[in-house]
């Protein structure tokens, strides 16, 4: 049987169901400009009445967090790979300014190298050395073509240097980009970790927990920037966090990752560990992955290849001038130090440093022979030196300009191809997710009327339940 009392418990609850539904569209509104906020939805479901009775009302059953796993699932893939391919291009964007070119010399584009006038790159430097001996050649006689000789050697000797040198630093800089990527990979585990602990407690998908959860999931995207994971969820929102099958995050306990300094090929680098098992992680996508890719093999083939023109300098250039004679007779002397055949440590002999007249021109030991000179400065064009895979000395380090050039715009090319991809994904999550004001507003006004009319519905009850005390 219906009452005047069942009446006034019907508009109660109409009161509260519509507070509540207004309250949601408050904090829809609040946050419409919210990196990562997920729209809220208020499920309003009749109450069943007594027995005889008209029914009992209306109650906010639930505040549901609009979401599609799917999409949030795709998106955290799609970053794993476009954080590998940026994490590239910042590292081959340094590599080509190392070795960008001047226009001219050989290179299609315009630039410079260590911000110097156009002539002082690397190409240039080899240049002047084959023409130097080409003038010698000219006037084997000469004091002063053997002194060009040696300062063009010099100079060439140290644009080799500070490529190596560059090479080295970048190489540095990167690894310690992993280490900084390594704490805040901690970090962010961590606050997932608090996080997980904190969702069951929380009334999990509505309420303070739907703000755990937006905020979980910002987390977990930044994570996937830097690393690839994958993501398991369980019935009461807490999430499992794996790296190649590896727990990272599990209720509210986060495994650390660990930045150890190993010796690789004479040079200190930062390996990455488990720290509950001291396992090495492997790194398949992610930023971590672009940037030790980029330390361990992009950089290190760079510098392997100025080596090759290093040591090819170095064995053809004594090749021919042990052969030859200086200006006092002098014979069998190495034009370079035969023991330093690398980029970062190839020198001019010291006997050539300490007296010109052994510098090499004449092939026969007359002084107007020019046997000697002829054939280095022949070396310029010489295709059939070990190593150079049938190139020039000067070719072999334009093909190598080339594959820089290639391989940063192939970085640019893909970063900015998952850039869009990520892009558009973040299109259709925002169709599912996102606040759109104008909803919100209509809302506004339906849940206010509402409130107003179940407000109006309780003070005519009150009325009538006064009239009839007073009978």
């Amino acid at each position: 049987m219906t009452t005047l009392a069942s009446g006034i418990e019907i508009g109660r609850r109409a009161l509260q169901a519509q507070q509540t539904a207004l309250q949601v569209t408050s904090h829809n509104i609040a946050n419409a400009n919210t990196p990562g906020f997920s729209q809220r939805t208020v499920e309003l479901e009749n109450v069943a009445g007594v027995p005889g009775g008209v029914g009992g009302g209306v109650n906010a059953a639930s505040v549901t967090r609009e979401r599609d796993q799917f999409l949030d699932a795709q998106m955290r893939v799609e970053l794993q790979v476009l954080g590998r391919w940026q994490a590239m291009e910042r590292a081959l964007s340094g590599i080509e300014g190392i070795f960008n070119e001047p226009a001219g010399a050989g290179s299609s584009e315009a630039g410079t190298i260590f911000n110097e006038p156009s002539g002082l790159g690397l190409s240039g430097s080899l240049s002047r050395f084959w023409n130097a001996w080409q003038d010698l050649a000219n006037v084997p006689e000469s004091g002063a073509a053997r002194a060009a000789v040696r300062q063009e050697a010099d100079f060439m000797v140290t644009t080799l240097h500070q490529l190596d040198t560059q090479l080295a630093d970048l190489r540095g800089s990167l690894d310690q980009e992993v280490i900084a990527q390594v704490d805040e990979i901690n970090s962010i585990l961590d606050s997932l970790a608090a996080i997980n602990g904190e969702i069951p407690r929380s009334g999990f998908d509505g309420g303070t927990g739907g703000d755990l959860l937006d905020q979980r999931d910002r987390l977990l995207e930044d994570l996937s920037e830097r690393v690839d994971i994958s993501v398991l969820e369980k019935d009461n929102g807490q999430i499992t966090v794996l790296l190649s099958g590896h727990s990272l995050v599990q209720q509210n306990q986060a495994v650390h990752l660990d930045s150890r300094t190993i010796n690789q090929n004479d040079l200190a680098t930062s390996t990455i560990f488990f720290s509950d098992d001291g396992s090495l992680v492997p790194i398949r996508e992610g930023a971590l992955r672009g940037l030790m890719e980029s330390r361990d093999l992009t950089i290190p083939d760079f510098q392997s290849r100025l080596d090759t023109v290093a040591v090819t300098m170095v064995e053809e250039v004594n090749r021919l001038h042990r052969s030859g004679t200086g200006t006092t007779g002098s014979s069998g002397v190495d034009f370079f130090d035969n023991a330093k055949l690398t980029a970062s440590n190839i020198a001019v002999d010291d006997r050539i440093i300490a007296d010109l007249n052994n510098i090499s021109a004449s092939g026969d030991g007359n002084a107007g022979d020019n046997g000697v000179a002829l054939g280095i400065a022949g070396l310029r064009n010489d295709d059939s030196l070990a190593g150079l895979g049938g190139d020039t000395v000067e070719g072999f380090f334009f093909t190598l300009i080339g594959e820089v050039g290639a391989r940063s715009k192939e970085a640019q090319t893909m970063a900015g191809n998952h850039r869009l991809f990520s892009s558009q994904i973040e299109n259709r999550r925002q169709s599912v997710q996102g606040v759109s004001l104008n909803d919100e507003a209509s809302k506004l006004v339906l849940f206010q009327r509402a409130y107003q009319a179940a407000a109006r519905t309780v003070s005519i009850i009150d009325d009538l339940m006064e009239v009839t005390i007073n009978l």
